[in-house]
Protein backbone atom coordinates (compact mmCIF):
# COMPACT_ATOMS: atom_id res chain seq x y z
CA UNK A 1 0.00 0.00 0.00
CA UNK A 2 1.72 3.46 -1.04
CA UNK A 3 1.02 6.94 0.62
CA UNK A 4 -1.25 8.20 -1.68
CA UNK A 5 -3.73 4.94 -1.34
CA UNK A 6 -3.53 5.68 2.63
CA UNK A 7 -3.72 9.59 2.94
CA UNK A 8 -6.37 9.87 -0.05
CA UNK A 9 -8.63 6.61 0.33
CA UNK A 10 -11.71 7.45 -1.19
CA UNK A 11 -10.80 7.97 -5.31
CA UNK A 12 -13.32 9.07 -7.89
CA UNK A 13 -13.60 7.65 -10.99
CA UNK A 14 -15.61 9.44 -13.92
CA UNK A 15 -16.61 6.70 -16.48
CA UNK A 16 -13.92 7.91 -19.30
CA UNK A 17 -11.47 6.97 -16.52
CA UNK A 18 -12.83 3.13 -16.17
CA UNK A 19 -12.73 2.91 -20.09
CA UNK A 20 -9.34 3.83 -20.14
CA UNK A 21 -9.07 1.33 -17.10
CA UNK A 22 -10.97 -1.30 -19.33
CA UNK A 23 -8.47 -0.64 -22.66
CA UNK A 24 -11.41 1.13 -24.37
CA UNK A 25 -9.83 4.96 -23.86
CA UNK A 26 -10.42 5.53 -27.53
CA UNK A 27 -13.86 5.39 -27.57
CA UNK A 28 -15.50 8.95 -29.27
CA UNK A 29 -18.95 10.27 -29.25
CA UNK A 30 -21.94 8.89 -27.94
CA UNK A 31 -19.85 5.86 -26.98
CA UNK A 32 -18.02 7.37 -23.98
CA UNK A 33 -21.16 7.52 -22.22
CA UNK A 34 -21.62 3.98 -21.37
CA UNK A 35 -20.37 0.79 -20.86
CA UNK A 36 -21.61 -2.87 -21.59
CA UNK A 37 -19.59 -5.62 -20.97
CA UNK A 38 -19.52 -9.17 -20.30
CA UNK A 39 -16.27 -10.41 -18.81
CA UNK A 40 -14.23 -11.34 -15.87
CA UNK A 41 -14.15 -8.86 -13.35
CA UNK A 42 -11.27 -6.73 -12.49
CA UNK A 43 -12.10 -5.49 -9.18
CA UNK A 44 -8.63 -5.07 -7.64
CA UNK A 45 -8.75 -1.26 -8.27
CA UNK A 46 -11.49 -0.80 -6.14
CA UNK A 47 -10.02 -3.08 -3.24
CA UNK A 48 -9.96 0.65 -1.15
CA UNK A 49 -13.44 2.72 -1.11
CA UNK A 50 -14.09 4.66 -4.36
CA UNK A 51 -16.02 6.54 -5.83
CA UNK A 52 -17.70 6.02 -9.29
CA UNK A 53 -19.49 8.84 -11.20
CA UNK A 54 -21.70 6.51 -13.40
CA UNK A 55 -24.90 4.18 -12.85
CA UNK A 56 -24.15 0.91 -12.86
CA UNK A 57 -25.87 -2.21 -13.38
CA UNK A 58 -25.19 -5.55 -13.47
CA UNK A 59 -25.90 -9.87 -13.31
CA UNK A 60 -23.65 -11.85 -12.08
CA UNK A 61 -22.84 -15.28 -13.95
CA UNK A 62 -19.93 -17.38 -11.95
CA UNK A 63 -17.71 -16.94 -9.38
CA UNK A 64 -18.57 -14.80 -5.96
CA UNK A 65 -17.19 -11.63 -5.20
CA UNK A 66 -17.95 -9.93 -1.69
CA UNK A 67 -17.97 -5.98 -0.65
CA UNK A 68 -19.53 -2.97 0.88
CA UNK A 69 -21.27 -0.32 -0.60
CA UNK A 70 -21.46 3.21 2.23
CA UNK A 71 -19.78 1.00 4.29
CA UNK A 72 -22.68 -2.16 4.38
CA UNK A 73 -21.60 -5.49 3.19
CA UNK A 74 -22.91 -7.30 0.21
CA UNK A 75 -22.16 -10.15 -1.66
CA UNK A 76 -22.48 -11.06 -5.34
CA UNK A 77 -22.69 -14.77 -6.95
CA UNK A 78 -24.22 -16.14 -10.31
CA UNK A 79 -27.58 -14.88 -10.70
CA UNK A 80 -27.64 -11.77 -8.39
CA UNK A 81 -28.41 -8.35 -9.86
CA UNK A 82 -26.81 -5.68 -8.72
CA UNK A 83 -27.54 -1.70 -8.74
CA UNK A 84 -25.19 0.82 -7.93
CA UNK A 85 -25.72 4.56 -8.24
CA UNK A 86 -22.89 7.52 -8.65
CA UNK A 87 -21.39 9.18 -5.58
CA UNK A 88 -21.49 6.16 -3.55
CA UNK A 89 -18.97 4.68 -1.62
CA UNK A 90 -17.61 1.30 -3.44
CA UNK A 91 -15.08 -1.29 -1.94
CA UNK A 92 -14.55 -4.82 -2.82
CA UNK A 93 -12.91 -7.06 -0.21
CA UNK A 94 -12.90 -10.25 -2.53
CA UNK A 95 -13.21 -11.52 -5.92
CA UNK A 96 -12.91 -15.21 -6.45
CA UNK A 97 -13.03 -14.94 -10.21
CA UNK A 98 -16.52 -13.39 -10.61
CA UNK A 99 -18.15 -12.74 -13.83
CA UNK A 100 -20.80 -10.67 -14.80
CA UNK A 101 -22.67 -8.66 -17.39
CA UNK A 102 -22.71 -5.44 -16.42
CA UNK A 103 -24.04 -2.22 -17.74
CA UNK A 104 -22.03 1.43 -16.76
CA UNK A 105 -23.92 4.08 -17.69
CA UNK A 106 -22.80 8.22 -17.18
CA UNK A 107 -25.14 10.48 -15.33
CA UNK A 108 -25.25 12.76 -18.31
CA UNK A 109 -26.45 10.23 -20.37
CA UNK A 110 -29.35 9.05 -18.14
CA UNK A 111 -30.55 12.55 -18.26
CA UNK A 112 -31.04 12.32 -21.78
CA UNK A 113 -32.91 9.32 -22.09
CA UNK A 114 -36.51 9.26 -21.59
CA UNK A 115 -36.73 7.26 -18.39
CA UNK A 116 -40.54 7.98 -16.12
CA UNK A 117 -39.00 8.96 -13.39
CA UNK A 118 -42.18 9.29 -11.10
CA UNK A 119 -42.51 5.27 -11.71
CA UNK A 120 -38.92 4.14 -11.90
CA UNK A 121 -36.97 6.10 -8.77
CA UNK A 122 -39.31 5.41 -6.03
CA UNK A 123 -38.42 1.52 -6.53
CA UNK A 124 -34.56 2.25 -7.02
CA UNK A 125 -35.01 4.11 -3.97
CA UNK A 126 -36.57 1.09 -2.29
CA UNK A 127 -33.06 -1.06 -2.90
CA UNK A 128 -30.99 2.01 -2.38
CA UNK A 129 -29.30 0.89 0.91
CA UNK A 130 -29.36 -3.22 -0.47
CA UNK A 131 -27.86 -2.62 -4.13
CA UNK A 132 -28.35 -6.57 -4.25
CA UNK A 133 -30.61 -9.63 -4.69
CA UNK A 134 -30.89 -12.76 -5.92
CA UNK A 135 -32.69 -13.62 -9.46
CA UNK A 136 -34.69 -16.48 -10.82
CA UNK A 137 -33.02 -18.01 -13.70
CA UNK A 138 -35.54 -16.33 -16.40
CA UNK A 139 -34.74 -13.29 -14.78
CA UNK A 140 -31.23 -13.26 -15.27
CA UNK A 141 -31.32 -14.87 -18.54
CA UNK A 142 -33.44 -12.21 -19.43
CA UNK A 143 -31.46 -9.33 -18.04
CA UNK A 144 -28.60 -10.81 -19.57
CA UNK A 145 -29.72 -10.87 -22.97
CA UNK A 146 -30.71 -7.39 -22.59
CA UNK A 147 -27.26 -6.19 -21.17
CA UNK A 148 -25.90 -8.17 -24.18
CA UNK A 149 -27.74 -6.33 -27.08
CA UNK A 150 -26.70 -2.88 -25.58
CA UNK A 151 -23.02 -4.32 -25.77
CA UNK A 152 -23.25 -5.13 -28.73
CA UNK A 153 -24.54 -1.87 -30.38
CA UNK A 154 -21.87 -0.14 -28.06
CA UNK A 155 -19.16 -2.40 -29.90
CA UNK A 156 -20.48 -1.89 -33.27
CA UNK A 157 -19.92 1.16 -35.84
CA UNK A 158 -21.33 5.02 -34.93
CA UNK A 159 -24.30 4.86 -37.08
CA UNK A 160 -26.49 7.51 -37.37
CA UNK A 161 -29.42 5.92 -35.59
CA UNK A 162 -26.67 4.30 -33.12
CA UNK A 163 -27.07 6.80 -30.16
CA UNK A 164 -30.56 6.33 -30.80
CA UNK A 165 -30.45 2.42 -30.66
CA UNK A 166 -28.22 2.45 -27.65
CA UNK A 167 -30.67 5.08 -25.55
CA UNK A 168 -33.30 2.71 -26.60
CA UNK A 169 -32.06 -0.62 -25.33
CA UNK A 170 -30.74 1.20 -21.63
CA UNK A 171 -33.99 2.70 -21.29
CA UNK A 172 -35.77 -1.27 -21.71
CA UNK A 173 -33.42 -2.51 -19.73
CA UNK A 174 -33.92 0.01 -17.01
CA UNK A 175 -37.72 -0.86 -17.54
CA UNK A 176 -36.24 -4.58 -17.34
CA UNK A 177 -34.80 -4.10 -14.23
CA UNK A 178 -37.80 -2.24 -12.47
CA UNK A 179 -39.67 -5.10 -13.70
CA UNK A 180 -37.82 -7.22 -11.63
CA UNK A 181 -37.57 -4.80 -8.31
CA UNK A 182 -41.69 -4.74 -8.57
CA UNK A 183 -42.13 -7.99 -9.03
CA UNK A 184 -39.49 -8.57 -6.09
CA UNK A 185 -41.48 -6.20 -4.15
CA UNK A 186 -44.92 -8.13 -4.94
CA UNK A 187 -43.49 -11.28 -3.30
CA UNK A 188 -41.50 -9.68 -0.71
CA UNK A 189 -44.48 -6.95 0.94
CA UNK A 190 -42.16 -6.71 4.17
CA UNK A 191 -39.83 -4.35 1.99
CA UNK A 192 -40.29 -0.91 3.14
CA UNK A 193 -41.68 1.14 0.83
CA UNK A 194 -41.21 4.74 0.70
CA UNK A 195 -44.02 7.77 0.28
CA UNK A 196 -44.64 7.98 -3.37
CA UNK A 197 -45.85 11.21 -4.55
CA UNK A 198 -45.26 13.85 -7.14
CA UNK A 199 -42.20 15.39 -5.41
CA UNK A 200 -39.79 12.51 -7.28
CA UNK A 201 -38.01 14.87 -9.77
CA UNK A 202 -37.55 17.29 -6.57
CA UNK A 203 -35.78 14.81 -4.83
CA UNK A 204 -33.41 13.31 -7.58
CA UNK A 205 -32.07 16.72 -8.11
CA UNK A 206 -31.80 17.13 -3.95
CA UNK A 207 -29.75 13.89 -4.39
CA UNK A 208 -27.76 14.99 -7.23
CA UNK A 209 -26.83 18.30 -5.66
CA UNK A 210 -26.23 16.87 -2.11
CA UNK A 211 -23.84 14.47 -4.27
CA UNK A 212 -21.82 17.17 -5.31
CA UNK A 213 -21.68 19.43 -2.50
CA UNK A 214 -22.18 18.00 0.79
CA UNK A 215 -18.74 17.93 1.74
CA UNK A 216 -18.45 21.77 1.83
CA UNK A 217 -22.99 22.83 1.97
CA UNK A 218 -24.80 21.26 5.32
CA UNK A 219 -27.54 23.37 5.20
CA UNK A 220 -30.96 23.15 3.60
CA UNK A 221 -31.15 26.57 2.88
CA UNK A 222 -27.95 26.40 0.40
CA UNK A 223 -30.13 23.23 -1.62
CA UNK A 224 -33.37 25.15 -1.12
CA UNK A 225 -31.59 28.24 -3.11
CA UNK A 226 -30.32 26.26 -5.52
CA UNK A 227 -33.59 24.40 -6.22
CA UNK A 228 -35.62 28.24 -6.46
CA UNK A 229 -37.67 26.83 -3.35
CA UNK A 230 -38.46 27.77 0.08
CA UNK A 231 -36.41 25.54 2.77
CA UNK A 232 -39.94 24.57 4.64
CA UNK A 233 -41.13 23.68 1.09
CA UNK A 234 -37.70 21.80 0.07
CA UNK A 235 -38.11 20.24 3.75
CA UNK A 236 -41.40 19.11 3.51
CA UNK A 237 -40.99 17.28 -0.14
CA UNK A 238 -38.27 15.55 0.87
CA UNK A 239 -39.40 13.98 4.25
CA UNK A 240 -42.79 12.99 2.39
CA UNK A 241 -41.20 11.43 -0.77
CA UNK A 242 -38.41 9.45 0.95
CA UNK A 243 -39.19 9.32 5.50
CA UNK A 244 -36.20 10.83 6.17
CA UNK A 245 -35.39 15.34 6.69
CA UNK A 246 -33.14 17.40 4.49
CA UNK A 247 -31.17 17.53 7.15
CA UNK A 248 -30.84 13.86 7.66
CA UNK A 249 -29.97 12.95 3.96
CA UNK A 250 -27.27 15.69 4.14
CA UNK A 251 -25.71 14.07 7.89
CA UNK A 252 -26.04 10.72 6.67
CA UNK A 253 -23.60 11.92 3.48
CA UNK A 254 -21.28 13.29 5.87
CA UNK A 255 -21.50 10.47 7.99
CA UNK A 256 -20.18 7.99 5.35
CA UNK A 257 -18.09 10.13 3.88
CA UNK A 258 -16.12 10.53 7.54
CA UNK A 259 -16.44 6.97 8.97
CA UNK A 260 -14.73 6.00 5.68
CA UNK A 261 -11.49 8.30 6.72
CA UNK A 262 -11.68 7.12 9.49
CA UNK A 263 -11.56 3.62 9.05
CA UNK A 264 -9.53 3.57 5.92
CA UNK A 265 -7.07 6.88 5.99
CA UNK A 266 -4.16 8.03 8.16
CA UNK A 267 -5.41 11.14 8.44
CA UNK A 268 -5.51 12.58 11.95
CA UNK A 269 -8.71 13.24 13.19
CA UNK A 270 -8.34 17.29 13.15
CA UNK A 271 -7.04 16.38 9.05
CA UNK A 272 -10.20 14.86 8.83
CA UNK A 273 -12.36 17.53 10.39
CA UNK A 274 -10.22 20.35 7.53
CA UNK A 275 -11.19 17.88 4.69
CA UNK A 276 -15.23 17.82 6.10
CA UNK A 277 -15.14 21.48 6.17
CA UNK A 278 -15.66 21.68 9.87
CA UNK A 279 -14.06 25.08 11.55
CA UNK A 280 -11.95 22.71 14.06
CA UNK A 281 -12.04 19.21 15.54
CA UNK A 282 -13.96 19.77 18.60
CA UNK A 283 -17.08 20.96 16.38
CA UNK A 284 -16.56 17.79 14.28
CA UNK A 285 -16.12 15.62 17.30
CA UNK A 286 -19.50 16.82 18.43
CA UNK A 287 -21.04 16.45 15.23
CA UNK A 288 -19.76 12.96 14.83
CA UNK A 289 -20.36 12.11 18.13
CA UNK A 290 -24.36 13.29 17.75
CA UNK A 291 -24.85 11.06 14.97
CA UNK A 292 -23.05 8.33 15.73
CA UNK A 293 -23.18 7.78 19.85
CA UNK A 294 -19.25 7.33 19.99
CA UNK A 295 -16.53 9.86 19.34
CA UNK A 296 -14.48 10.19 15.91
CA UNK A 297 -10.88 8.74 18.12
CA UNK A 298 -13.20 5.90 19.15
CA UNK A 299 -14.80 4.91 16.16
CA UNK A 300 -11.32 4.97 14.61
CA UNK A 301 -9.97 2.91 17.75
CA UNK A 302 -12.53 0.25 16.94
CA UNK A 303 -12.29 0.61 13.23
Amino acid sequence: MNTAETTAPITNFTLGELLALSGEGQRQGMMRECIAAYSESHMQGFRFPCRIDAFIIGVGTEGETRGSFNLRDFRLTKDSLFVFGPQNILQVHTDHAFKAHVLVVSPDFMRRINIDIKHILPLFLQFGTHPSLDLTEEQSRTLRSFISLVEQEVRGPETPFAADIVSGLITATIYKVGDILNHYLKEHPDVEKPVQNRAEEYFRVFMQLLSEHYLRERTVGFYARQMCITPKYLTTLIKRISGKSVSEWIDSYVIVEAKTLLKFSTKSVQEIAYHLNFPNQSFFGSYFKRNTGMSPSQYKAQA
